[in-house]
């Protein structure tokens, strides 16, 4: 049974959360403006970065040569001035100030409160190995990566604003790249891709920008841009760059190439032995050489 000090820790715990729980509630019911006030917020936050990530788009296409001198200055100009103007909207109107809660409220508190004690007594009576201390790790690696997620976020917005200030300033756009490349997902391997063609075409023999920018592509399994890129890559860099067959070797094996893919890594382990990438080449290399020889290994592990 819990002692007394385990039970007034038990009350402390039951009035803080009851407290917590309850305030944002009781605040909501009496100023039905903030939600509305905080989406209207957000919608202007999300058109500032869509405007500046559109930017981002048009250096792209000139760098690409898609766009001729009148229509890159055209569309810069359209750019720059929906993000502009989504930096000058009005500001959403102040909620009123809060007042006394509604009645309406009050019920609402009152039974969530209960439902808070109650499973607060049940997770106390609860055997150690069952107890809620269990899900401490758990949940404190959740909040450290929705804290990493949000400020990965934030360094994106900041970088993006740099970026509009100065389009032309390479390490601000390689610094953008590694945010996105940061980030993991679909999108962000978009973004990251866009981001280091920009860099490329500021500074055309960026062996780091060529090395993401292929990592990327074989991330989202575009192995078609992946091999093109390797090859422009490899128009740069020195005859004996263990990077080359690497890449080549990693993304014949990914189509399930297995003869190249072997023929690739071999030559990798020849230029660079001691790479710290052997360990991981040699067993690829024995999962390729494998299903040349009728085991059952298949591209990808």
């Amino acid at each position: 049974m819990p002692d007394l000090g385990q039970w007034a820790l038990l009350l402390a715990i039951e009035i803080g959360v009851g407290a917590v729980v309850a305030w944002p509630l009781i605040r909501r019911a009496a100023n039905p403006v903030a939600p509305a006030a905080r989406a209207e917020a957000e919608a202007r936050a999300l058109r500032h970065r869509v405007a500046l990530e559109a930017l981002l788009d048009v250096e792209a296409d000139r760098r690409a040569g898609s766009l001729d001198d009148a229509a890159y200055e055209r569309e810069r100009a359209e750019a720059v001035a929906r993000a502009a103007a989504t930096l000058t909207d009005d500001e959403p109107p102040k909620p009123p100030s809060p007042g006394t809660p509604p009645r309406a409220a009050r019920p609402l508190v009152i039974g969530l409160g209960a439902v808070v004690i109650v499973a607060l007594l049940v997770a106390f009576a609860l055997p150690g190995s069952l107890g809620l201390g269990q899900r401490t790790v758990v949940d404190q690696a959740l909040a450290d990566q929705l804290a990493q997620a949000s400020a990965n976020e934030a360094e994106i917005q900041r970088l993006l604003g740099l970026f509009a200030a100065d389009p032309s300033d390479p390490q601000v756009v390689s610094d953008l790249a590694d945010a996105y490349l940061a980030g993991g997902t679909a999108n962000d391997l978009q973004r990251a891709a866009v981001a280091l063609q920009v860099l490329l075409a500021l500074q055309p023999e960026d062996h780091s920008a060529y090395r993401r920018l292929i990592n990327a592509y074989i991330v989202a399994g575009d192995y078609t841009d992946a091999r093109k890129t390797t090859d422009s890559y490899a128009r740069i860099a020195a005859p004996n760059e263990p990077d080359i067959p690497f890449y080549l070797g990693v993304i014949a094996f990914r189509q399930g190439d297995n003869a190249t893919a072997v023929e690739e890594l071999d030559r990798f382990l020849a230029l660079a032995p001691n790479d710290g990438r052997a360990a991981m080449v040699n067993s690829l290399r024995a999962e390729a050489a494998g299903a040349l020889s009728g085991a059952s290994a298949s591209p990808g592990g």
